[in-house]
């Protein structure tokens, strides 16, 4: 009786330390991060107008989410137009011209340039035009912003930062012992310390690379649907 005593006491100490190992081994902390993610900078040196869209709001691919102040550029374009016109007009003229042997080719060739080298300033005025608006290339959120308006920036300042709407993915970091039996599409419940609610995804990728000296291996899970309760940099627990 008392053999039978110590073997059911082992075992039960057994299970609640298999267990515990077990529930250790099966949880690890994970990072919400976005596929879509840009820091967004200037073409040009300008004056900000607007920021049409503030910190924390949503928008639609094509908004405006910047505009300068392109008096300059705009009147620039201006010009160039009118030295297009005039030197079609003066092609034209030329062209007329050497039909009537009162000029010769070579200045219908250099108005033809003319023309060429007037419309090639054009595209680069225009080109100029269309900068001053910064517009989303995806649907998404403002996450932060360098500047304020009327300010003046120099090209390639970084101005505004954006995170996609799109799919969202966790980031964890797991012990190599794993790789024994976690594999892509492994699902997964996950826990998120901001609002309390739980989530299921899935592995989508392991990573290449085992960490020599914590023995850990990045892994990517994609969630099984875009929630709208869910934020880059949210932070939480994966069960397995």
């Amino acid at each position: 009786m008392k053999k039978l005593y110590i073997f059911l006491t082992t075992v039960c100490c057994f299970l609640l330390i298999f267990k515990s190992t077990f529930a250790n081994e099966s949880s690890t902390r994970i990072l919400v991060t976005s596929t879509e993610e840009a820091t967004l900078s200037s073409e040009i040196a300008a004056k900000v107008l607007s920021i049409p869209v503030k910190t924390g709001n949503l928008f639609k691919e094509s908004d405006p989410l910047i505009k300068f102040d392109c008096s300059f550029f705009e009147a620039q374009k201006d010009v160039v137009e009118s030295e297009l016109e005039s030197a079609r007009v003066t092609l034209k003229s030329n062209q007329d011209l050497v039909l009537m042997r009162a000029i010769g080719d070579y200045e219908v060739q250099l108005s033809q340039i003319a023309v060429e080298q007037a419309e090639a300033e054009l595209k680069i005025a225009q080109l100029n035009t269309d900068r001053c608006i910064i517009r989303a290339p995806y649907d998404g959120r403002m996450s932060d912003i360098f500047v304020n308006e009327f300010e003046s920036i120099e090209r390639q300042q970084p101005l505004l930062k954006i995170i996609g709407s799109g799919s969202l993915e966790a980031k964890l970091m797991v012990s190599s012992k794993w790789l024994s039996w976690i594999t892509v599409g492994y699902p997964m419940q996950i826990v998120i310390d901001e609002n309390g609610l739980m989530y299921q995804a899935k592995v989508s990728s392991i990573g290449a690379n085992i960490d020599p000296v914590s023995q850990t291996i990045d892994i990517t899970a994609k969630f099984d649907e875009n929630y709208d309760t869910l934020l880059s940099g949210m932070s939480g627990t994966a069960t397995f």
